[in-house]
């Protein structure tokens, strides 16, 4: 498989070094607005180096591109690519509004491509196998979440709340907010938070009826964990505490009832091996080329980074309003 990527940042990075890591994928091409950082990487990866996205797309004819581009930049980078032939595997947010992510969907439906969004926080074990006992049963009806995250995680959480607890109907939230240290200008009804200024706490209602409490804040520590959580339900309860980005397995497991073992289920013995943040790129990433080859549903499409778009929206109307708002029927 033939891939390129446009955006040679810290995420730009991350996905080369996950394709150089695949046997049967090539690098033929790294684009970036700064052509001397898409030279180092060319020469580094022996790829050819780009600094115009169309003139890489004429020239290298990719199967798949990365846009790892800065979150603005996304839309119009991800819709060139699908109407060049090829596949979009896009950094998070998809998009900076939902009617933009709107017509990255339907691009890709209009040419037959496949858009995915790298949600790379799903492939974290320990939240794989929460899925897994979730899926299994082995909570009983889950009644309630916390959720104690980074601001930088906050748009993470978001989508991890999805995949683990099904879809969101209502949301409340309050917001502290400093618009000098806004990532997104809150300018128009399709604005959402991405990372919240300052902090947030927000309440959202599942369709299976569980509460979910997020709060997140700037104000907490990377180096100490990305995000705490705590799932209660009938049968379990599981608390996964310290998680930090240089190796996201918990430090802390709490688990009821006490027969259970839960540090070696969840915590740091559960693989002896560390798992960083950057593993979850090249997991994420991995599952997505797998996926491609083999014709099967990629984990995480561009419906479900639309989806995560639109609960984002709604917090920011629930907090805008000062009411609840809902989101399904």
């Amino acid at each position: 498989m033939r891939v390129a990527v446009v955006g040679c940042g810290g995420a730009g990075a991350q996905h080369i070094r996950a394709y150089q890591g695949l046997a049967d994928v090539t690098l033929v091409g790294v684009c970036d607005v700064d052509t001397g950082r898409a030279r180092r990487q060319a020469e580094a990866t022996g790829a050819r180096a780009y600094g115009d996205t169309a003139a890489m797309l004429a020239a290298e004819k990719p199967e798949l591109v990365s846009v790892c581009t800065a979150e603005y930049g996304h839309v119009e980078v991800a819709i060139q690519a699908l109407r060049a032939g090829c596949h979009v595997f896009c950094e998070k947010p998809m998009a900076h509004s939902v009617e933009m992510a709107e017509r990255m969907v339907e691009t890709a439906q209009e040419v037959g491509r496949v858009l995915g969004v790298d949600y790379n926080y799903r492939h974290i074990p320990v939240f794989h196998t929460l899925w897994e006992e979730i899926d299994r049963g082995s909570f009983g009806d889950v009644l309630l979440v916390n959720i104690t995250a980074h601001a930088f995680c906050y748009h993470h959480s978001i989508d991890l709340i999805r995949f683990l607890f099904g879809q969101v109907v209502e949301v409340c939230a309050s917001i502290n907010d400093l618009q000098s240290q806004r990532n997104y200008a809150w300018h128009s009804p399709d604005a959402f938070l991405y990372v919240p200024s300052l902090a947030a706490a927000t309440i959202f209602r599942m369709r299976s009826g569980a509460a979910v409490v997020l709060t997140a804040s700037r104000l907490r520590d990377l180096g100490d964990t990305m995000l705490d959580l705590e799932v209660i339900g009938t049968r379990m309860r599981v608390a996964l505490r310290s998680l930090p980005v240089s190796d996201v397995r918990p430090r802390q497991v709490e688990a009821w009832p006490r027969s259970l073992d839960g540090t070696t289920r969840f915590g740091l013995d559960a693989d002896g091996s560390s798992f960083s943040l950057g593993d979850s790129f090249r997991a994420s990433i991995t599952a997505f080329v797998r996926a491609l080859q083999a014709g099967e549903p990629v984990p995480t499409d561009g419906s479900a980074g639309l989806d995560v778009l639109r609960v984002e929206q709604a917090v920011v109307q629930a907090y805008r309003l000062g009411t609840t708002v809902r989101l399904l029927g």
